[in-house]
């Protein structure tokens, strides 16, 4: 049996919730110390030490380094009673709470007191020790209700366009309206700009790192500082720009504009655990303020980051234009470039890199000079472009070779799709009919339901098949936009005569070359496919393995 206590040594607990600061000044951590200290001192008690938690929740222990400390403390013996406000101040999470006082503390002969609750675990027998587990669950079903509420609001003022944000996006200020939309700041705004367009043309995301580095450009944290004339408090910054800070810039779609809020969530009231969500429950709001980057700028640098290629700079740090981009055709391997000779020739080429790294007996060499195979790839898209610009039907014919054999099949779908939606909107009448029957009496309830069953069931069996059919017909839908786009593409680089990196990722999906002929002048292949018209890669590391 533990010994009972006769001098105490005081822990004083005190905490406020972000929540609980809208109640006023009753809930005030300087309201609590005034009123807990007043009782220890009536009970003639020494205080070891406070104990604070300010603006945490009290759903969870873990997160709290004051209870951390208080709870430390305890089981060290260097303080033998705990005392609260109240036992919402404690921990509104109802299972954490009953283990430590009906468990923990008593193990540790430990005393708790919630003061305004009466709960003394002393006084055993008091109706309010008799209340505790209500109490408890009564805490904690506050907190719920509480989440519950916030989120409501904060789901609604998102859906409003009110932005709520502490520190605005690099290039943008808070605004001072009642949405706090936000306001283009000009110096960071240019930068922005730049970091698209450099990633337009087909720079790497850590070459623009490098290049905003060289330029001394102030990374964002330092940036904001600098406007709102503090010093930056962030520690371990590096006062450097890296491949995570330029990645979030060209990821974040409110240079478009676009407001795009509440993409996480916490996993429940009580784990404050950050999850993403799904995209669809994302609150997004269209053209809500001006936007940095122009929907084609932010779409050339979407087709760059979904290219198959990286690139690799050569020794005197000049990117290829297809660079990342050519396969072998035997393989499936990547091409890599090659500082070797073809011949007596002292021309750089690409090689099969599975050659390069396991020899011949896996492999041919794929040979081919660079500057070659460019000129050949540039005149094929110069081809693509005159087809585009001087062929009356060439986009009739660009989607019979996008679809393939599908053009039938998808007129039948539609076709399909219409009779299904005329039978859906026919079934209506019968049903109608036979509830009116049945209410005037004309038939017997049986037969009103069998007839409603029959009727029900098809129109259900129907409706599933058309939805089934409609997202086919929207696939279909893509096809045109991809056409259309394709189309757009190939006509902006009218007129090229050089192939630049960002024309190559722009219109290019993959590069295959054939075998070195082995003999001078002998034909060989090369095939050019290109973005939107023609399958893409899955596997980005081999040409064969994944065509999809």
């Amino acid at each position: 049996m533990l010994p009972k206590q006769t001098e105490y040594k005081v822990g004083m607990y005190m905490r406020l919730s972000h929540d609980d600061e809208r109640a006023g000044e009753s809930l005030s951590i300087e309201n609590q110390r005034t009123i807990l200290t007043r009782y220890i001192e009536e009970q003639g008690w020494t205080v070891y030490d406070e104990y604070i938690d300010d603006g945490i929740s009290g759903t969870t222990f873990e997160e709290r380094p004051g209870v951390q400390r208080l709870l430390e403390d305890a089981q060290n013996g260097r303080i033998n009673l705990i005392i609260c406000k109240d036992l919402s101040r404690f921990g509104r999470n109802y299972i954490e709470v009953g283990r430590y006082i009906d468990y923990i503390f008593p193990m540790y002969n430990i005393r708790f007191i919630a003061l305004t609750d009466n709960v003394d675990t002393a006084n055993t027998d008091s109706a309010s020790m008799d209340m505790l587990p209500i109490m408890n669950v009564f805490n904690e079903w506050h907190s719920a209700n509480t989440s519950k509420k916030l989120r409501a609001v904060f789901e609604a003022n998102a859906k409003a366009g009110k932005y709520k944000t502490t520190v605005p996006p690099y290039g943008y200020l808070k605004g001072t309206d009642s949405k706090h939309t936000p306001v283009i700041e000009p110096t960071g705004a240019a930068v922005v700009r730049r970091i698209f367009e450099l990633r337009a043309a087909g720079n790497n995301i850590r070459t623009i790192a490098n290049i905003l580095n060289a330029d001394h450009i102030p990374v964002p944290s330092d940036h904001y500082y600098s406007l709102i004339g503090k010093p930056n408090p962030i520690r371990n910054c590096g006062h450097l720009w890296d491949n995570t800070s330029v990645s979030r810039i060209l990821n974040n779609q409110i240079y478009l504009g676009r407001l795009t809020q509440l993409r996480t969530k916490t996993v429940s009231y009580k784990n404050h655990k950050v999850i993403k969500k799904d995209e669809s429950d994302w609150v997004v709001i269209e053209n809500n303020h001006e936007p940095i980057v122009s929907q084609e700028l932010w779409d050339r640098v979407q087709a760059v980051n979904a290219s198959v290629a990286t690139g690799r700079h050569t020794k005197n740090f000049k990117l290829l234009p297809l660079s990342g981009l050519c396969y072998c055709a035997d393989c499936g391997s990547k091409m890599r470039q090659h500082g070797g000779c073809e011949r007596n020739s002292t021309s750089p080429v690409y090689v099969c890199s599975r050659y390069a790294k396991y020899g011949k007996a896996y492999c041919s060499t794929h040979t081919i000079r660079i500057e070659l195979l460019e000129s050949l790839v540039l005149a094929d898209i110069q081809r693509q472009i005159d087809l585009v610009l001087n062929e009356p039907d060439i986009r009739e014919k660009l989607l019979a070779y996008k679809k393939g054999d599908k053009t039938e099949r998808d007129n039948a779908a539609r076709k399909r799709l219409r009779d299904i939606d005329n039978r859906i909107k026919e079934l209506d009448r019968p049903i109608r009919s036979v509830y009116e029957d049945k209410v005037a009496g004309l038939i017997p309830d049986k037969v009103c339901a069998g007839l409603l069953g029959e009727y029900q069931e098809e129109k259900d069996n129907l409706t599933v098949e058309y939805e089934e059919l409609s997202k086919r017909t929207d696939a279909e839908d893509q096809d045109e936009r991809d056409v259309d786009e394709y189309i757009r593409r190939m006509k902006s680089y009218a007129g090229a005569e050089t192939l630049t990196r960002e024309m190559a990722l722009t219109l290019i999906e993959y590069v295959k070359v054939d075998a070195h002929p082995g003999k001078h002048k002998a034909p060989r292949t090369i095939e050019v496919f290109y973005k939107l018209i023609d399958k893409p890669l899955t596997n980005k590391h081999n040409a064969l393995e994944s065509l999809s």
